[in-house]
């Protein structure tokens, strides 16, 4: 992947990094650590993306509890893709909990909620035996990806520092003591839940404690070696036992390496067998072993940098400034009080970067992607077996991704997916020659079908809990990856043949039905049609909407490659004939073509239910958007009825991105309020759904809503603050990726933009769109004017240059316009509607459209309207059965309100 950048960004960065490096370093040798607080919009460049970001960490001043909900709920995360760690910050004793993604356990008969997974891969402790302490913080820094424990034990102060590094793939402790000869220690690593699907031993030699076994099921060799370095002191290995013990040290450090005989290898997923998944794959002992000897020939500080250089690039690339101040409290307490508003705007940014920092942890290219739970998981028999489902929740791991900046890292899942889709082509051809044999290829060339759920050894069949739209919606996030790169080689070699074949898939899977082109069989993610017994039905929202934008998305690539594919005009012609969007009679995007008015499908739809699939094109498609402000409406109708009730974490973060969409910030801002109040734990993981039941997908969702507040591209016009709450009136952010390779920063103030910068990473056209950006002062970062068109007063086009920023300042004061209410009808006949509506305060006039039926947009009926009342007279109002009337208010200006009053208009006969 290719990423360029300014050359006055790039010496930024790397004097930003060296600065950094250098004195994180210092501070380790001295055991103590400082976090400088650095507002975002306070840079000497004037710059909002030359500036660093404020300084984010959780702390605590006491051990998380050394129990299963310690873990979840104190415990603080860490990880490198090769491992995932919880660090509880203990005293007399410190634990370590180590996950490893591809150790893996299963069995026959794996149903109910808590079944066989990801299994705990190690428990390390360090015995320190210090019991009367003071003085006690410990604390993660997000903008290092370090992790603190400092106390006083008897006049001497302990201090720890750790991280896991991705370069170096492994985890590193150093251990001080503020006087010297004072450190003394026990490592003693084990192996959780051993017994008839898990063996293994520990032994020790020398500095090394390795820990090895085997997971009974798919024959998983397991290996963790850890070595300990001291500076001073004594140190003796204990092999019956497998500890190392070190006496009257000045410090040490540890370093971690883990491993399994696991392999990205078609082998995996078109085995049959379970013992033969891994068969031939070497031993993890070499691997391992290497890993370990390559991090210590480097110093500690050696090691350090190459982690901060690594994790920094990524993390630095955003940063959200909403005014808070670092609070006093502890993190635990600060998550306790946010009901009430203590602190708020601080664990809303706190949380923001949470999700990225999760991200970087769990998602690297060469390592598996996160599950369910991310790359953190304690357990023998973790929730839903810590899966991957592609029904929302591996959609929503990687949402940040791209609209936060980090696109490389759906490296990680890329991999995964070029893997198992061998398994995938295999179940496309068998469920064409099922479904729809006619259309059947056999010679096999049947593209592949989405799934609904994996793990690292398996895939399996159709289940009717999700429709084939789970394809479209994994090609969504390949399209994402090029979308927001615009990286032409990337699209050729990566994303579009993933697209191509899905399409493939899909063309051979509709069936012609009533003059569409529909799934059958078809279900909505989770939902019941009618009854318990059935979910299967045609052309759910779910899956059309998916099939649309999969072919419309591979249609583009093609355009943009020059491809000329043999099955590209069938594409081309299927794709009007889809049928994505269906309005019911209450306005509601339908979720089932039995719909009508919105919940009565049948009888036990749950019209509040958790997933709203039938939303989907709206986000993270970009089917519905502003060109189409009627689906619009509709979304947000479907929206209202939906309600808030829902206490699922995920559900609520995937409600922020709809919401923003929408552009109701006020609306999304509750969501993510709900969020933060009644999921996030003391360590921020999401409780799914109480009682303390981790799932990580919220955590990326929240991360991901929260952008789309603040920058949207999805009808290629990158427009900043697009659903700016209220809440928020002064704030900045930094270096947000839009559509087309646009990194953008911004300040407001009093709720509007007093700063837009735009780096045009690859060139392009650039559309800006922002209230009367038009009437701004726009030149370069070294201030050259630069040459615009302008659509309007809210849209600027800029034919840009590669590595060149772009900078709006002096933005004229946008007033919205108030939009009029209450449109009803007050007398409706079958030729003639008489309508009024509750007046705006700001209108000189009114203008009223329709939408006719499923039109994604609006026709103007009248304009110029005076008053508060029309009567609406057409000749084909007979012939429409159901349109929806929009009514908008007009201010002396000329300027329309952005919102307006809507309603269904049924026939008289078609009325519930």
């Amino acid at each position: 992947m290719t990423t360029t950048t300014s050359e006055f960004l790039r010496t930024m960065l790397a004097r930003n990094l060296l600065t950094t490096v250098l004195a994180a370093s210092t501070l380790f040798w001295t055991g103590s650590h400082f976090a400088p607080e650095a507002s975002a919009v306070e840079q000497q460049s004037g710059l909002v993306a030359d500036g660093a970001g404020k300084a984010l960490r959780l702390w605590y001043d006491e051990p998380a509890p050394d129990s299963d909900a310690g873990w979840v709920n104190r415990s603080i995360p860490m990880g490198n893709g090769y491992m995932g760690a919880n660090v509880f910050g203990g005293t007399t004793k410190e634990r370590i909990q180590i996950t490893e993604n591809s150790l893996y356990d299963w069995a026959a008969k794996n149903s109910g909620f808590k079944r066989r997974g990801v299994n705990n891969f190690a428990e390390v402790y360090l015995d320190f035996g210090h019991e009367n302490v003071s003085d006690y913080e410990r604390e993660l820094s997000l903008n290092e990806g370090v992790s603190y424990v400092k106390y006083v034990q008897e006049g001497v102060e302990y201090s720890r520092e750790y991280f896991t590094s991705y370069p170096d793939k492994v985890m590193l402790i150093r251990l001080n003591a503020s006087k010297a000869g004072t450190l003394s220690f026990t490592l003693r690593p084990t192996i959780p839940f051993l017994g008839d699907g898990k063996s293994g031993s520990v032994s020790a030699e020398g500095d090394t404690v390795t820990l090895s076994g085997v997971m009974t099921y798919f024959k998983i060799k397991f290996e963790g070696q850890f070595k300990v370095i001291p500076t001073g002191g004594r140190m003796n290995a204990s092999s019956s036992e497998g500890t190392i013990t070190v006496s009257d040290a000045d410090s040490a450090v540890i370093l971690i390496a883990v491993g399994t005989n696991y392999q990205f290898d078609p082998q995996v997923f078109l085995t049959k067998d379970p013992a033969d998944k891994l068969a031939g794959f070497p031993d993890p002992h070499a691997k391992v072993t290497g890993y370990l000897a390559d991090a210590a020939v480097k110093s500690y500080e050696e090691l350090l940098a190459n982690h901060q250089a690594d994790y920094t690039e990524l993390y630095d690339r955003v940063s959200l400034d909403l005014g808070a101040t670092a609070p006093t409290n502890p993190t635990d307490e600060l998550v306790d009080a946010y009901p009430d508003g203590t602190s708020s705007r601080y664990l809303e940014e706190l949380a923001f970067q949470f999700g990225r920092y999760m991200l970087i942890c769990s998602s690297r290219a060469g390592t598996l992607p996160p599950h369910l739970q991310g790359i953190w998981n304690v357990y023998e028999r973790p929730p839903w077996s810590s899966q991957y489902l592609h029904d929302t929740n591996v959609q929503m791991a990687y949402a940040p991704a791209f609209s936060a900046n980090l696109p490389e890292l759906f490296e990680s899942y890329a991999d995964f997916f070029n893997v198992f889709v061998h398994r995938q082509r295999e179940y496309a051809t068998q469920y064409i020659e099922q479904y729809n044999p006619a259309q059947l290829d056999p010679d096999g060339d049947n593209g592949w079908s989405g799934p609904f759920w994996a793990n690292p050894y398996d895939v399996p069949g159709k289940t009717p809990i999700a429709g084939f739209g789970t394809g479209g919606w994994i090609s969504q996030m390949f399209w994402d990856y090029y979308d927001y790169t615009r990286d032409e080689t990337l699209l050729a070699e990566t994303v579009y043949p993933v697209m191509y074949e899905q399409a493939n898939f899909v063309s051979r899977f509709v069936q012609e039905i009533d003059g569409a082109l529909l799934a059958k069989p078809s279900s909505s993610p989770e939902q019941y049609l009618e009854g318990k017994r059935k979910r299967e039905t045609i052309g759910t929202t779910f899956d059309q909407q998916m099939f649309y934008e999969n072919h419309h998305n591979t249609l583009k690539a093609a355009k943009i490659l020059g491809r000329i594919d043999d099955r590209l005009e069938l594409y081309e012609s299927q794709l009007p004939r889809l049928d994505p969007i269906h309005v019911g009679k209450s306005g509601q995007i339908k979720e089932f073509r039995e719909e009508e008015f919105y919940g009565d499908a049948g009888s036990t739809i749950d019209p509040h239910h958790r997933h709203t699939s039938m939303l989907l094109g709206s986000y993270p498609g970009q089917l519905i958007n502003d060109s189409t402000p009627a689906w619009l409406d509709a979304v947000k109708t479907t929206l209202t009825l939906r309600t808030r009730s829902s206490n699922i974490g995920w559900a609520r973060a995937e409600r922020i991105a709809f919401w923003a969409r929408v552009h109701d910030g006020d609306e999304a801002y509750l969501f993510y309020r709900d969020l933060l109040e009644g999921n996030y734990m003391h360590n921020l993981f999401n409780d799914h759904r109480g009682g303390q039941l981790f799932q990580a997908d919220a955590n990326y969702g929240a991360t991901a809503g929260v952008a789309e507040l603040l920058l949207q591209s999805q009808d290629y016009v990158v427009a900043p603050l697009p659903a700016l709450p209220t809440v928020w009136p002064d704030g900045s952010y930094r270096g947000l990726l839009a559509r087309g390779n646009f990194e953008v920063s911004a300040q407001w103030s009093s709720g509007q933009a007093t700063r837009l910068e735009v780096l045009s990473k690859v060139g392009g056209t650039l559309k800006l769109r922002y209230p009367n950006i038009a009437k701004a002062l726009i030149k370069t970062a070294d201030g050259k004017t630069v040459d615009f068109s302008a659509k309007g007063t809210d849209q600027i086009i800029i034919e840009t240059t590669k590595g060149q920023a772009y900078v709006v300042v002096d933005i004229p004061l946008y007033h919205p316009v108030a939009a009029p209410s209450n449109l009803k009808i007050d007398k409706g006949g079958r030729s003639q509607i008489e309508l009024s509506w509750t007046g705006s305060a700001d209108a000189v006039s009114y203008n009223l459209y329709r939408a006719v039926g499923n039109a994604p947009d609006y026709e103007p009926i009248a304009s110029d309207i005076e008053g508060t009342q029309f009567i609406y007279q057409a000749p084909d109002l007979t012939q429409i059965d159901q349109m929806t009337l929009k009514v908008t208010a007009v201010r002396a200006d000329g300027r329309e309100s952005d919102e307006g009053a809507t309603l269904i208009r049924l026939l008289p006969a078609m009325k519930r």
